[in-house]
């Protein structure tokens, strides 16, 4: 399961910067792919919802 989602990494990741996508966005792509792959979809949105309310409880945040 490992390899299958290293090599989904590194190939989605070649063919967005062969189709002249900006790194940024295709480390983006490449990443959401992979985890749509490889995690079920509840774990998947629990995680990103966890780690956005996480966030928002910044000290430094806060201060800005």
């Amino acid at each position: 399961m490992l390899t299958q989602s290293i090599l989904v990494l590194v190939i989605s990741f070649v063919v967005f910067l062969l189709c002249g996508v900006p790194i940024s966005i295709g480390i983006g792509m490449s990443s959401f792919l992979t985890a749509i792959i490889s995690v079920p979809w509840e774990v998947l949105t629990y995680t990103a919802a966890q780690r956005c309310f996480s966030g928002m409880d910044s000290f430094a945040l806060l201060a800005i």
